[in-house]
């Protein structure tokens, strides 16, 4: 097991309508950057990692907290890109791991939608998300996976990819998923990749606003959405309920970009339809 390489424990706060970052510790190469104060008491946060990216061996912790009523979005300021964990020389892999834990007390309103996910040639990454909602809150959260730097010929040259997530509710576990993907293992069970598509993309909403109508009505909007690169994107995707509060969008495509705009477009529709919030666009 890797040890800590940087961590960040953050914790938020809420008074009259504005949210603030009550305190936080951080620990090198991970900090928040910088926060910014954005329409309707939202707190915007940016985190940056001052190294070149997760490099073997590295294991990071993060830990958010959201006090009642708050109002963040949370962020960062590039890719998180994975470097190489298999080495020539090298007696045994060194792979790297990144732990997130969201708590959301009562009425916090959470966005928490990093830059996509880079996997480098040979990179073994375990990524692992455990949420903890309290009856009225709302969490958002997205992310893209990158099959590694398409434009130097790497698609899906990395060595492992973990992904673990699950949220509890009051207690109880209402969403669990868990991914491992192995693309250089060349047997019938295992799953090198989603088809012919190389991005994934995933959205995610908890709330007690997630229902059969937002659902109808979210995929409504993505079925009439044209992305600006319309003449030679394709894009396969869909929308459902989960077990319970909460409702996932999956997204397969070619090109990151086009990914990113789908799912920007659902944000952008459940913060409207379902929180009556304005259209947030994020500075970067």
């Amino acid at each position: 097991m890797p040890e800590v390489t940087g961590c960040i424990d953050a914790y938020f706060t809420a008074a009259d309508g504005v949210t603030q970052l009550r305190n936080h510790a951080q620990s090198y190469p991970l900090k928040i950057a910088k926060t910014f104060p954005f329409g309707g008491g939202q707190l915007g946060v940016y985190v940056m990692d001052a190294s070149p990216g997760i490099i073997a061996g590295d294991r990071y912790e993060l830990t958010w907290r959201f006090g009642e009523d708050t109002n963040v979005h949370v962020t960062n300021q590039s890719y998180t890109k994975v470097h190489p964990s298999h080495k020539t020389g090298w007696d045994v892999p060194r792979p790297s791991a990144q732990l997130q834990k969201l708590e959301l007390r009562q009425g916090a309103y959470v966005e928490y939608m990093p830059e996509p996910l880079m996997l480098y040639q040979a990179a073994s990454f375990r990524s692992e998300t455990a949420v903890e909602l309290e009856p009225g809150s709302s969490l958002v959260l997205s992310e893209i996976v990158c099959p590694g730097r398409t434009h130097r010929g790497e698609r899906f040259h990395y060595a492992r990819y973990q992904n673990a997530l699950s949220v509890r509710r009051d207690g109880e576990l209402i969403f669990s998923a868990r991914q491992r993907v192995e693309p250089q293992l060349e047997t019938p069970r295992s799953m090198a990749r989603w088809d012919l598509y190389t991005h994934l993309g995933t959205l995610y909403l908890f709330s007690d606003s997630a229902d059969a109508r937002l659902v109808d009505g979210l995929r409504e909007r993505l079925n009439g959405f044209v992305p600006a690169a319309a003449a030679d994107s394709e894009l396969y995707y869909g929308v459902s309920l989960t077990y319970k509060h909460g409702l996932a969008v999956s997204i397969l495509g070619y090109r990151v970009g086009d990914v990113q705009e789908l799912l920007d477009e659902a944000w952008r529709y459940i913060r409207t339809e379902a929180f009556g919030k304005e259209v947030l666009r994020v500075p970067k």
